[in-house]
């Protein structure tokens, strides 16, 4: 395990299953060798899931607070989540459009149901500030925009099946797939989809 007496930490990483310092070097977009010089006492050939190790905070580019751009104080974003935290390249949050102080780090099986519950978020307003992170599969480490306030959801398109119509024929009218109707569907089972049900339209992204 790193010792982080060794090393001004921006912040800490849990190595999951399949991990490398290669692999976390280029999830983080930190220096490789900076990476390794932090952590001595967790050589590459040691290296186990569950490991902490320390983020070199000289390789993270703190957003920039009252003009002051140099290094801010090292701080663990699981004790501290809504502070403000690093900004290295990995998907979701956009950190020209987040303020920092919105930036919340994936902590090891967080799931988005727990981040939901955790912030009072609905799952529509979570995903409308994280447009590119797919939050059916989030990874620790992953950076969130959290947002102060919920967004209304749109009113849903709906349509009428037919008396005729089953899931197969209603997905090919509406031209989607069959798995897109069911997904924007979650209380109706295939055989539920007969005529005089009224059905979510999905939106298109």
């Amino acid at each position: 395990m790193a010792d982080r007496t060794n090393c001004n930490c921006a912040y800490t990483y849990t190595v999951q299953t399949g991990d490398s310092y290669f692999s976390i070097a280029q999830k983080l977009n930190v220096d490789l060798s900076s990476l390794l010089a932090a952590n001595p006492q967790t050589p590459p050939a040691v290296l186990t899931v569950g490991d902490r190790l320390c983020i070199p905070q000289q390789d993270v580019n703190w957003p920039a607070q009252n003009g002051n751009t140099s290094n801010q104080p090292a701080q663990s974003p699981e004790n501290t989540p809504d502070s403000a935290l690093p900004t290295p390249s990995l998907p979701g949050a956009d950190p020209s459009n987040c303020p920092a102080n919105r930036r919340t780090v994936v902590q090891p099986n967080q799931t988005a149901e727990e981040l939901q519950l955790k912030y009072g978020l609905s799952f529509y307003t979570l995903q409308e500030a994280n447009p590119t992170q797919n939050l059916d599969a989030l990874q620790t480490g992953d950076i969130l925009c959290i947002p102060e306030e919920n967004l209304p959801c749109p009113v849903p398109n709906t349509y009428t099946l037919k008396a005729d119509e089953t899931l197969e024929t209603a997905a090919m009218a509406l031209r989607v797939p069959v798995a897109t109707l069911l997904r924007a569907n979650p209380c109706l089972a295939p055989s539920d989809f007969s005529g005089g049900v009224t059905i979510r339209i999905p939106n298109a992204r």
